[in-house]
């Protein structure tokens, strides 16, 4: 390394030391050597965690699963100079040093390099964040929306304000370089909910976008075009919502479905465009009920939920009346009301036989199931779980179906854990939560977190303590990541039933990092 570029990061790592030990976040120290510092992200970073250039590379190939990584200083240093000179890194590279450097993808990026970047790369990119492992790094914790609700977040207004305005300015400026593209894509992203659904847009085609645009002016009434690409964007949005969590995807999924609402009251629709327009009102309904409940705002959850069993009548739809009661019960089960979720599940159950679809049926199944077993610890719960896992196993007929995309035997085999828990049957819980977990995907983030907190709990039952506590670990690292305040509090919960071994060292680590992270203020 030359003399003046060593010298430069003695001084800042000297520097760094030093606020460190103010107890300040890597994130925050490359903020304040970007004062003083004309370079690129990269190095700033590198700076902030005084590291020499080999430190990171040696890192870096460190990383690699297979052992195949061959990054050299050279490339390394072509990486940091870019965009002036060198080379730009790839996507999975920027995903490695984010973890490297214990911070955000994105803060590694400047926003004209962003911009080059492709739609599946700059998807990478938004959803790669290891701040967690920074140990100064402090989760946020959402202020209440609703007296009486807890960790929710006031959704923006539908008119932003002029700093969220600006703030969408240089969002868009950084995806799009086109400048007429620049303005469409400010103008869906305003009327969408905001920056959050630009991650959302960037999937669309520029015909798409443009015909997404006029139905938002209420130029011309909408056609079934439109339609299709409304129903995409709903469908990306579920998948945003178990990835990121609801706090990204509410804003987005309110703002859509006061649209749909709109344009619900055109008075030139034909009967099968308002029958599909009334469908996708439902699943919007459904959508930002179920983030509601996610971020524990029981009232507007119940609010929504009530406002897509209304659409529901209207269409004569018993699948879709079966699926918001068995949510509706799921939620009072989780709120320590059995007698609502009692009555819910009857009616849902009602109305999934009505539906004659096996797939509802299963569905409906496992919310009776999970009543049953937790309100009055009947095996009989089991047993339905066991029609539910045959049900399950029917191919999908009903187009209309689409809420049930999640929605197949293993699924069913992991809700089991729930109500082996409560029928005090821990052996069988762990078998099941264990061949349940070795079996999940990648994409499922929040159903692996609850699910580990089921499989905590089991061994807590068997007091096997040491296991139970390294299981809270793994599921904690999910929630850094994912803003389910559900989630959240269901780690506050199993941290609860570890009480009798407060004073053990396994405990107290974990109450350690805990507190580290803002998921409890005490223990």
């Amino acid at each position: 390394m030359p003399g003046e570029g060593y010298r430069i990061l003695l001084g800042c790592r000297r520097r760094s030391e030093a606020l460190r030990a103010c107890r300040l976040t890597f994130d925050q120290i490359a903020g304040v050597f970007a004062l003083d510092h004309q370079v690129g992200p990269l190095r700033l970073y590198r700076y902030a965690h005084g590291r020499t250039a080999g430190d990171v590379v040696a890192a870096y190939n460190d990383l690699d699963p297979a052992g195949t990584a061959t990054l050299r200083a050279a490339r390394f240093y072509d990486y940091e100079a870019w965009p002036q000179a060198g080379r730009r890194p790839g996507a999975a590279a920027v995903a490695v040093f984010a973890r490297i450097y214990q911070t955000t993808a994105r803060r590694l990026v400047a926003d004209e390099v962003y911009a080059s970047y492709g739609v599946r790369d700059r998807d990478l990119i938004d959803r790669t964040d290891h701040r967690h492992l920074d140990p100064h790094y402090r989760r946020e914790v959402s202020a209440p929306a609703i007296a009486g609700t807890k960790g929710t977040k006031a959704l923006p207004p539908l008119v932003p304000a002029p700093t969220l305005c600006a703030d969408l300015l240089r969002a868009v400026g950084a995806e799009e370089a086109d400048v007429k593209r620049r303005e469409l894509l400010f103008e869906l992203a305003l009327v969408l909910g905001g920056t959050p659904a630009l991650g959302l847009l960037r999937h669309l085609t520029p015909p798409e976008r443009e015909r997404l645009a006029v139905a938002a002016r209420h130029q011309h009434p909408i056609d079934a075009a439109t339609l299709d690409v409304l129903e995409r964007l709903t469908a990306r949005l579920w998948a945003m919502d178990e990835a990121s969590g609801p706090q990204q995807v509410l804003p987005i999924a309110e703002a859509k479905r006061a649209m749909v609402d709109d344009l619900l009251k055109q008075g030139s629709l034909t009967s099968p465009l308002r029958e599909r327009l009334l469908r996708l009102y439902w699943s919007l309904s459904h959508m930002t009920g179920w983030c509601h409940f996610d971020l524990r705002d029981y009232v507007v959850a119940a609010r929504r939920y009530a406002e897509g069993l209304t659409a529901a009548h209207e269409l004569r739809a018993p699948a879709l009346l079966a699926h918001l009661h068995g949510l509706a019960a799921y939620m009072a089960l989780y709120e320590k009301k059995p007698t609502v979720a009692m009555d819910h599940v009857f009616a849902a159950e009602g109305w999934a036989r009505e539906s004659g679809n096996p797939l509802q049926q299963a569905a409906t199944s496992i919310q009776v199931a999970r009543v049953i077993s937790s309100t009055r610890r009947d095996h009989g719960g089991l047993r339905l779980l066991d029609r539910a896992t045959d049900l399950a196993g029917a191919k999908p007929s009903d187009p209309n179906l689409r809420h049930l995309f999640w929605l197949n035997q293993d699924r069913v085999a992991s809700y089991g854990v729930f109500c082996l828990i409560e029928l005090k049957q821990p052996d069988r819980a762990i078998t099941e939560a264990e061949r349940r977990l070795a079996r999940m995907g990648a994409d499922s983030v929040r159903e692996r977190g609850i699910l580990q907190l089921e499989y905590a709990t089991a061994l807590i039952q068997k007091r096997e303590i040491p296991e139970a506590v390294a299981v809270i670990g793994q599921a904690t690292n999910i929630i850094t990541t994912h803003s389910s305040e559900r989630l959240a509090k269901s780690v506050r919960q199993v941290r609860a039933r570890l009480q009798p071994w407060a004073e053990s060292r396994h405990v107290r680590d974990l109450d350690e990092r805990l507190r580290s992270l803002a998921i409890v203020s005490d223990v």
